[in-house]
């Protein structure tokens, strides 16, 4: 499964990660799209060993919600834990917020005692998943700061870390937002959910 890595010179690249974030309970997940294995029917080209295949689908009533964050403030970062032979990857973000709001106080004290799934959307535009589906827990840890100096700022931050087998997988299927519209995580943009 090994490919040449070619990189073209004068390519833009923009760093960081976009405003909105999207998060659900694991457990209102019904169905993982499948991360590819090496040598898989799905896994063609190396790229798709770093790409779901799918769609995650949500038990009845259940939404991807949002938060937004603070301008340039926030990123993922990954980096290899363990022993060679069983090593894994340990995917971190660090999202900071405007606030505090009661609205924000009240997701963070939600989220610090459970199993979150993350997406994030590079600038770029890919949109990557932090969380997964069976082996390993999303560790939510939420702090605040209302700040000392009249020019200061009041943030809230949630710190990510969730291992995983694959650094921060990216995902292209669909985020179902309501009974009426979805993101479509190929293409960025939101659209109508077909009638059934």
């Amino acid at each position: 499964m090994y490919e040449s890595i070619d990189a073209c010179p004068g390519k833009k690249v923009i760093a960081g990660i976009k405003r909105r974030v999207y998060f659900i309970p694991k457990s209102d997940i019904a169905n993982w799209p499948k991360l590819p294995d090496v040598g898989s029917e799905d896994a063609k080209k190396m790229g798709d060993l770093a790409t779901y295949v799918g769609n995650f689908t949500l038990k009845a009533e259940a939404y991807w919600r949002h938060f937004d964050l603070k301008d340039n403030s926030s990123g993922v970062t990954w980096e290899t834990a363990g022993e060679v032979g069983s090593q894994i990857v340990n995917n971190q973000a660090t999202l900071v917020m405007v606030g505090p709001s009661k609205e924000i106080i009240g997701f963070q004290r939600q989220c610090k005692n459970d199993d979150l799934v993350y997406v994030v959307q590079e600038k770029d535009g890919g949109f990557h998943v932090l969380g997964n589906k069976d082996i390993y827990a999303t560790d939510s840890k939420p702090s605040g700061d209302l700040g000392t100096e009249i020019t200061g700022a009041k943030t809230c931050t949630v710190a990510i870390q969730v291992y995983d087998d694959c650094p921060a997988p990216y995902y292209e299927g669909d985020l179902l937002l309501s009974k009426d519209t979805k993101l479509n995580c190929l293409t960025g943009e939101e659209e109508a959910v077909p009638a059934a």
